[in-house]
């Protein structure tokens, strides 16, 4: 052995320190070592059962992404041009991808111990996902949040080759309110284009699990602030007996930092599940004295606990779960008719962004989500608006938990005066997204519907599953622009004088400050021209024509107002030369405009505004509006190379201005 791993275990030994095992999750991800996944229509397999052997020939099927959408695995494969560049996405032949597809891969079975059990764990199909293994149909997946959660130790190959195959079903159109729950923004909106397929796929993670005779379920740690020098956690979880006998184990856990330890006997019935409770009523070191708050941007750390949970059962581990956590509390009140966030008692100034998709083909994954977040960190943004609920990753949220990112969350239901077509599918979905996320400590806001109130029944059953499922730990606000708002929009450049003004104009707004609580608010933002060169072709750069628009910058995007930003940028700093020189003018009028939007309302900020969340913070698709760094990760203003040739151009002789 090794001298220093020798030197290691002795210290381990003698001071007492224990080396926590994690719960080991198998990825059965396409980017793992044990998958390789395979995709193809259903309508072009005549006899499904065939797949359900090892024998059955995949040479014809499509390589699939997983997690991922069946369009941009075509993509990937080169089966597709780029669709971010000209007006490719436009020219697919969407009949090839809106219909069903079968999902298809191979895997070797784990290593079972005696009286372990082996888990498939699904987190996320859109719309509908069939699941069968080895042949038999384990079960339906109904929405893009339901997971699915399958005890495969019995139909385990004895050869050891197993089939896993997956029926996804198209999401269907019209999309809202139809079809959710789903990615809403998959098809008619103002800023990115009808996505092929709908973003039909596995699009969350695949991965086995090992259990022995109880699971834990769902643990969930809360936190109450009474003053800063003190806190008090509770932690509620469940249990689920696998077998039909009663089950008497021990519950341990350990938080980090402060390795503060506790330990519970529970007794859960025979074949039963249930909910069981912990807090300082019988565990003083629940009561944190001097804790690390979680504070989010620009007021103080986000600092992180970790709380590792273990069910013993005769000694031996059944279960173990990992949770991460923030203490901090979250409040609200109305000043005046207009709502204010509080964190930890102190009112909080919301700056930040909407996010429309983390990007149009799910494509955005793991890492990358750290490079979002750290932009928006950057930019001294302490809030997103998960805009009609279209992020859905764990990385997202990991990632706002650890920049100080708050999110308004909403829920996936827009202002049309329509319901799902299935509302018990829905509130299921709603019920599992506050399950699954609500230990982060980013969630400020749960949102019923943009821009409306959710139809009856949902607004009442979104309502209760918050109070329910969240103990109320955050504020549900019904409506994304009333009721302590000052409405949406607008989402068009206007004259910097025009932010100071009482009062900026705000569609839905139901109450009289103008200010206020802006949930939306934007402007078009052109993006810089190393970025526009990777997306039209040269032949469409100059002048202005109808290849920009596929891009978001004409009638598609009305309400950004193209024509007024193309005349702005021409009347404040001269007619443009060419494309090279339009881009870089229009910095100037992005930094401008957005400048005074924010500063507009941190005139007044406390005497009435409280929050400003511009439309958008970034941008899903290859887009010439709506934007604080474009696809490309290019920020739409002044900053390295692009502020350099801007100074030359102000210094000119052109104008002279203060940024």
């Amino acid at each position: 052995m090794n001298i220093w791993k020798t030197t290691l275990l002795l210290v381990l030994l003698f001071t007492g320190i224990t080396v926590h095992a994690q719960k080991v999750k198998i990825s059965l991800n396409s980017d793992g070592n044990l998958t390789i996944w395979k995709v193809k229509a259903q309508a072009e397999i005549e006899h499904p059962s065939d797949m359900m052997t090892t024998r059955y020939d995949t040479r014809d099927w499509v390589k699939a992404t997983v997690p991922g959408t069946v369009f941009g695995s075509y993509v990937l494969e080169g089966l597709e041009p780029d669709p971010n560049f000209a007006d490719n996405a436009y020219k697919v032949d969407k009949a090839k991808y809106d219909r069903n597809f079968w999902y298809r891969t191979e895997f070797n079975s784990p290593e079972v111990e005696n009286g372990e059990r082996v888990w498939l764990n699904f987190e996320g199909v859109n719309r509908k996902g069939e699941i069968f293994f080895n042949g038999t149909r384990l079960g339906l997946l109904d929405g893009f949040m339901h997971r699915g959660n399958f005890d495969i130790t019995d139909l385990l190959s004895k050869n050891g080759k197993n089939v896993l195959a997956v029926l996804v079903h198209w999401v269907g159109t019209p999309v809202p309110n139809y079809a959710s729950p789903t990615y809403m923004s998959c098809a008619g909106w103002d800023w990115m284009p009808y996505v092929p397929g709908l973003l039909t796929g596995i699009t969350d993670d695949v991965y086995l699990t090992k259990t022995g005779e109880v699971s834990i379920v769902d643990p969930w740690i809360r936190s109450k602030v009474p003053s800063k020098n003190k806190a008090v956690l509770s932690l509620q979880l469940e249990l689920r007996n696998h077998t039909d006998i009663e089950q008497k184990g021990v519950l341990k856990g350990i938080i980090q930092p402060g390795n503060i330890e506790f330990t519970e006997d529970l007794v859960i019935e025979a074949g039963k599940q249930r909910t069981f409770l912990l807090d300082d009523s019988k565990f003083s070191q629940f009561i944190i004295q001097n804790p690390a708050l979680w504070w989010p941007n620009g007021y103080g750390q986000p600092n992180l606990y970790t709380c590792e949970l273990t069910y013993m059962v005769n000694g031996k581990a059944s279960d173990k779960q990992n949770i991460t956590f923030g203490i901090r509390e979250y409040g609200s009140e109305l000043v005046d008719g207009v709502l204010h966030l509080k964190i930890n008692g102190e009112p909080v100034y919301v700056k930040g962004g909407n996010w429309g998709m983390s990007e149009y083909m799910l494509r955005c994954r793991g890492e990358e989500y750290d490079l979002k977040l750290k932009l928006h960190n950057e930019m001294h943004f302490n809030m997103i608006r998960n805009w009609i609920g279209s992020v859905t990753d764990d990385e997202f949220y990991e990632a706002c938990d650890k920049y100080g990112i708050m999110v308004w969350d909403d829920f996936w239901l827009n202002s049309n005066s329509n319901l799902p077509d299935d509302v018990f599918a829905f509130n299921m979905n709603a019920v599992e997204k506050i399950k699954r996320l609500r230990n982060h400590a980013c969630i400020a806001v749960w949102c019923g519907d943009n821009e409306g109130y959710p139809l009856p029944p949902l607004n009442k059953w979104l309502e209760e599953d918050v109070r329910t499922y969240d103990g109320g730990d955050r504020a549900y606000h019904a409506n994304s622009h009333s009721d302590g708002l000052s409405g949406s929009g607008p989402w068009t450049n206007s004259h910097p004088n025009w932010y100071f003004t009482k009062a900026p104009y705000g569609y839905g707004a139901n109450i009289t400050k103008g200010w206020g609580f802006r949930t939306e608010i934007g402007t078009a933002v052109f993006t810089t021209f190393d970025s526009f060169k990777k997306f039209v072709p040269e032949k469409d750069w100059w002048p202005r024509n109808e290849m920009w628009d596929k891009h978001f910058f004409g009638n598609s995007a009305g309400n950004a107002s193209p024509d007024k930003y193309f005349s702005t940028v021409e009347f404040n700093y001269g007619k443009a030369k060419g494309i090279e020189d339009f881009c870089r003018k229009a910095q100037l009028v992005n930094v401008e405009v957005n400048k005074a939007m924010y500063e507009g309302f941190q005139h007044h900020i406390w005497e009435d505004a409280s929050g400003i969340l511009t439309w958008m913070g970034q941008s899903a698709y290859p887009s010439l509006v709506w934007q604080t760094y474009d696809y490309y990760y290019d920020l739409t203003g002044l900053t390295g190379e692009s502020e350099r040739r801007v100074n030359r151009f102000i210094f000119s002789g052109v104008m002279l201005i203060i940024v």
